[in-house]
């Protein structure tokens, strides 16, 4: 992080330290805040990523997934980071819904964290207790978000957030592997989206969203216009492509 992206981490460490509960503001590219109680995030919003909780791990991206590959003039991505660390999770019945809250909560914090974004006035109010959010404590996220522009910036080279990405009608897609989440995406760009749109549309996580696009164009079914194809990625923990075709369309099961 650097410029304004860093006074605003410094205000929520500070927010943090004098255990803070209310709102901070933030605009830029896009508007949104961050809601804290007791020093911790309970909840962050932003126009560029979806608010909306009834998402799964599949819808998340977060489910089993080949190694991210990168392309050869790029250097070689990290694991890619699931945001689940940041969740003490309780009970099994309740995983799906902790990480769907943490995850999109760090997804509008991964956003907000930019050079262009500036804080307001933290404005101190009582911030409603909601159940099935978990706190995050601010050191946590913070680590979290710099992980993910870390990532974003290695993957930036072949498509990012705002990468209008089509379908790569290659006659050999019948050969490929994919997961059925990773099918409704290639299902859902149809003639041509970015991974933001579509991920705003689904109510799924920009930077998960954006990873997967990332794997798809490695796998050769989704293609960014005017750059080359890519090869086929490594094999990983997926189902054939025609087993996708016929149960697996527009699932995120």
């Amino acid at each position: 992080m650097n410029g304004y992206a860093n006074l605003i981490a410094a205000r929520l460490r500070k927010l943090a330290a004098t255990g803070g509960t209310g709102m901070l503001p933030v605009s830029g590219s896009g508007d949104g805040a961050f809601f804290l109680r007791g020093g911790q995030v309970v909840h962050a919003e932003s126009s560029r990523t979806s608010s909306r909780r009834t998402v799964g791990l599949a819808a998340l991206g977060l489910g089993a997934a080949p190694a991210m590959t990168a392309p050869a003039s790029t250097a070689p991505a990290s694991t890619v980071p699931s945001g689940a660390e940041l969740v003490a999770v309780p009970s099994i019945g309740r995983v799906t819904g902790l990480l769907a809250v943490a995850e999109l909560t760090i997804d509008a914090a991964t956003e907000l964290l930019s050079s262009e974004s500036r804080y307001a006035k933290f404005r101190q109010s009582d911030v409603p207790f909601q159940p099935e959010a978990r706190p995050i404590p601010v050191t946590a996220l913070l680590t979290e978000v710099e992980r993910r522009h870390l990532v974003l910036r290695q993957l930036a080279g072949a498509v990012t957030a705002d990468t209008r990405v089509v379908r790569n009608g290659a006659p050999d897609w019948p050969l490929r592997q994919v997961s059925r989440p990773q099918w409704a995406l290639v299902m859902g760009i149809a003639d041509g989206r970015t991974p933001r749109s579509l991920a705003m549309e689904l109510g799924r996580s920009v930077f998960a969203t954006t990873v997967e696009i990332y794997r798809l164009t490695m796998l050769g079914l989704l293609a960014v216009p005017g750059n080359p194809p890519a090869g086929a990625a490594g094999p990983g923990e997926m189902m054939p492509f025609t087993r996708a075709m016929d149960n697996g369309r527009g699932s995120d099961a």
